[in-house]
């Protein structure tokens, strides 16, 4: 347990430690929605760019591809996939059984992976990955290029996984557990009881000759769910999900000065990769005796922010990116 915690925290001085200031609260999701989802889709299969892609794009929701770099004959769909803000994502060069390499064998398929992706799809990092077959590897190794790793022992994940380097999915489609829109809302469902994060693996969709096909009427189906309940479920990609985890956990909100019109704070994580866990946490935090409405800002740039009422009591609740400098909170009186 303890070296999984090394994996989730990265050890600063004492002073950092994570840490959130008493007046304050971290959502355990994104805008404090009640669980998380993600789409996943592995090996590139034809309809995922044909039919997924606009079904997702319709209900405004992203999803992840796991890339076998050696099996793209074409970037322009993945090109064209990151540009509307999915994610693309690592599922090695040859999709080849982690069990049956060598440690060695492995950081090569790891390390051409992301370069590859990354010399294809210029406009975003590949920080996750999914093992083929579901066959784990290294996890100290994986560690070093990615934010999180997808595997598939078919359960829930709690709101912060055992381990975040073998994160558990769902296989859906004929030759998984979910099949019919009644699943897919019974996961959605069980997932916002536990406050978890439920993670979806697929790869065929209709007739495109993919594994465990998946009819596109029912996918739209449970997006359909997804969104009539959106009060309650994030959906997002994997990887904006496993940043957000690991910075939640690793959390430290300071407040610097309070005055009657302001409030100075700072947003941090232990985490050394700031160029990796650059995402957004939601915070909320009591409104100040005699405040009606705020601004935010953070390195003086306005960000997302809403007044809500919980249990009677109103809150600020606001977007930060941990070390992206100082946030302001302002009164305003309208």
């Amino acid at each position: 347990m303890f070296l999984l915690f090394l994996l989730a925290c990265t050890f600063l001085p004492a002073i950092l430690w994570a840490e959130v200031h008493p007046s304050y609260e971290v959502g355990i999701w994104a805008d404090f929605k009640t669980c998380a989802i993600s789409y996943t889709f592995d090996d590139g299969c034809a309809n995922q760019f044909t039919k997924a892609i606009p079904i997702f794009d319709q209900y405004g929701y992203k999803l992840t591809l796991f890339t076998v770099t050696d099996w793209i004959k074409n970037w322009e769909d993945l090109q064209n996939a990151a540009k509307n803000g999915h994610e693309i994502a690592s599922h090695t060069v040859t999709h080849t059984n982690f069990k049956q390499l060598s440690v060695e064998k492995q950081k090569v398929e790891l390390a051409s992976s992301v370069k590859v992706i990354e010399s294809k799809i210029s406009s975003e990092k590949c920080q996750t990955m999914a093992t083929p077959y579901c066959a784990e590897g290294s996890d100290s190794l994986a560690a070093k290029y990615f934010v999180a790793v997808r595997g598939c022992a078919g359960f829930i994940e709690s709101k912060t996984p055992k381990n975040i380097m073998n994160v558990s999915s769902i296989i859906c489609g004929t030759q998984g557990s979910v099949k019919k829109v009644k699943d897919y809302k019974a996961k959605a469902d069980e997932a916002a009881e536990k406050n978890g994060w439920l993670v979806y693996l697929l790869h065929g969709i209709d007739d495109d000759g993919g594994y465990s096909p998946v009819p596109s009427d029912t996918l739209k189906a449970s997006l359909e769910y997804l969104k009539a309940n959106d009060q309650k479920f994030w959906v997002s990609t994997f990887g904006n999900q496993s940043k957000y985890i690991r910075e939640r956990d690793c959390a430290w909100v300071k407040e610097n000065s309070v005055a009657k019109k302001s409030i100075s704070l700072s947003v941090r994580d232990t985490l050394s990769n700031n160029e990796w866990y650059n995402y957004p946490l939601s915070l909320r935090r009591g409104l100040p005796e005699g405040w009606r409405n705020a601004i935010v800002a953070q390195n003086g740039k306005a960000v997302k922010l809403a007044i809500v009422e919980v249990n009677s009591v109103k809150y600020i609740q606001f977007n930060a990116v941990p070390d992206a400098g100082e946030v302001v909170l302002k009164r305003v009186k309208k």
